[in-house]
């Protein structure tokens, strides 16, 4: 009886093993799209913690399915047809890229990037040696060749956005850039930069757009304080008379909005996709998915067994609406008021019909979120609360940041003052 039920178990694994895992692999990316944002408007510890089981765990899944596939194919013992096996593979290579808003879990994710970039060629070559095996006679060999590129195209530009939040390449581009100086822990430079009226004109409207592009401008000065550089000493009176000029509520808008720029350059592939060439591969990957949903709507499926049909629409419908998505977020964020030429290009270049489907099914279940009582997460822009160090712990070599006070007490104090200086 255990030798029968271990056959039986055995025959359940071959028979749904890769389904499972494939998916589970969808699942993992449609969790992470939707967990992930949440990360800088919350410091709960359990949601925290399920981003970081989720990021963690998507790539884990999707490298185990690719194993399952290639095992699978090398022994043939699965009741999935042959061809459709490299055409789940390569939606493999589009999930190991990863979502958009989160390609890095804390700053030294993004020095490993070298290390995807290997990741990135083995699983290339990992595809080709089970698609090669079943040429020439793969009727779907040309829409597994479109997703293969999708694929490839994603799982690099994860990796050159880990490459350019990189130290090394910040600290390049800082050198590189006008008006840094290049000692580092000092605090004055030779020479003085010419002054910029982007942020620091008291005479500006004081606008919501007007505070987004000041914020910007901070964030390309002081990004260099990340990697142990300073600024020129003139950016820092730019800065401070800046400040001096504005009120406490404009001040904590302009801060916040630098730090979010500061977060999704460390930890998104904004700075992968703010480019010309970024919009064009992001572009020819979207079309690529595409045109291969037309194709396998046109092939026919005798051979194919239904639950697999499915599994592959499901596929194909989740690389299109998580993409869609993406898009429509990063055209509603704040790099649209800094960059409206690289927006315009990036709605053209993926439809606004399909934008506009992926954008309402996203509201929607935004919508169930906020039934669920989670409107605080998706209304607030960070998780209004500041870490700490202890003075004595820093002393005793013993200090490790803790969690701070809410600041929503401090900002309706701020709030009341001013609404009393109105009256």
């Amino acid at each position: 009886m255990a030798t029968s039920f271990v056959v039986s178990l055995q025959d359940l694994w071959d028979a749904w093993g890769i389904r499972g895992f494939m998916i589970f692999s969808l699942m993992m990316q449609l969790l992470l799209a939707i967990v992930s944002p949440l990360r800088k408007r919350t410091s709960n510890r359990w949601v925290i913690l399920l981003i970081w089981s989720a990021y963690f765990l998507a790539d884990w899944v999707a490298i185990f399915a690719f194993g399952l596939i290639s095992n699978a194919r090398c022994r043939n013992s699965t009741s999935i047809d042959q061809d459709l096996l490299p055409f789940w593979s390569a939606f493999l290579l589009i999930h190991l890229g990863g979502s958009d808003s989160i390609t890095a879990y804390s700053l030294e994710d993004n020095t490993l990037w070298l290390r995807h970039l290997v990741g990135l060629v083995a699983q290339v070559l990992a595809f080709l040696n089970i698609f090669v095996k079943t040429l020439p006679s793969n009727d779907l060999r040309v829409p597994t060749i479109l997703i293969a590129i999708a694929g490839a195209i994603k799982y690099g530009e994860r990796t050159r956005a880990l490459y350019l939040a990189s130290v090394e390449n910040l600290k390049e581009s800082s050198v590189k850039s006008r008006g840094f100086g290049l000692d580092r822990n000092t605090t004055r430079t030779e020479g003085v930069a010419p002054q910029s009226n982007t942020g620091g004109s008291n005479s500006e409207e004081d606008t919501s757009e007007a505070r987004i592009k000041t914020a910007f401008h901070y964030f390309q000065i002081f990004k260099s304080l990340v990697v142990d550089m300073m600024p020129e000493h003139s950016l820092w009176l730019e800065s401070r008379d800046c400040f001096l000029n504005k009120d406490a509520r404009a001040t904590f808008e302009i801060l916040k909005t630098e730090l979010k720029f500061f977060y999704e350059v460390f930890y998104t592939k904004v700075l992968a996709a703010n480019s010309a060439w970024g919009v064009l591969i992001r572009s020819l990957a979207f079309y690529n998915v595409l045109v291969a949903l037309i194709m396998f709507c046109l092939i026919k499926k005798a051979g194919i067994h239904g639950v697999d049909v499915r599994i592959t629409y499901s596929l194909l419908a989740g690389v299109i609406a998580l993409d869609s998505v993406s898009e429509i977020l990063l055209v509603e964020s704040n790099w649209s008021e800094v960059d409206t030429t690289y927006i315009g290009c990036q709605v053209l270049g993926h439809g606004l019909v399909l934008s506009f489907i992926a954008g309402l099914a996203m509201g929607c279940i935004l919508g169930c979120f906020a039934g669920l009582g989670c409107e605080t997460f998706a209304s607030r822009e960070w998780s209004e609360s500041t870490g700490g160090l202890s003075i004595l712990g820093c002393a005793f070599e013993e200090s490790r940041p803790r969690k701070g006070s809410k600041l929503s007490d401090y900002w309706r104090k701020i709030n009341e003052k001013e609404s009393n200086k109105g009256k």
